[in-house]
């Protein structure tokens, strides 16, 4: 596991987040995956703004921030081809928009080794295929 972990080194990962105690356990996850951390940030805006400020190789994006949908997040996401793994506790129901539907999920609570097979998923295999 240590050498496919070794291809998540470096990756540019942006945190989008409301509740600060969750995103500071997936920033220790992420810097003992030695990733490059952007954020984390906690608002759509904020997340939209990053999205169009850097350049990424991968989002974990709530679904849902202060009460708000991330789907406009989501959205420019996808307009700019950058992958990411929606970060929530929902289960996908009938109502989320687009943008959601076909997104990979990744249920909370996780641990850093489910962090790390689906990053390693999401964001190094669909990379190779792309």
């Amino acid at each position: 596991m240590d050498a496919q972990r070794d291809a998540l080194a470096g990756l540019r990962i942006l945190i989008v987040e409301d509740e600060m105690l969750v995103a500071m356990l997936i920033e220790q996850m992420l810097q003992e995956l030695r990733c490059e951390i952007i954020g984390p940030v906690s608002t759509v805006e904020g997340a939209i703004a990053a999205v169009r400020r850097h350049r990424l190789d991968g989002v974990l994006l709530d679904m849902n921030l202060q009460g708000e949908s991330s789907s406009a997040a989501a959205d420019e996401l996808l307009n700019r081809a950058v992958p990411f793994l929606l970060v929530t506790g929902y289960a996908i129901s009938e109502r989320d928009p687009p943008a959601f539907v076909s997104a990979s999920r990744m249920k909370k609570p996780f641990d850093i080794d489910h962090l790390a097979d689906r990053m390693l998923e999401v964001f190094v295999e669909r990379s190779k295929t792309h």
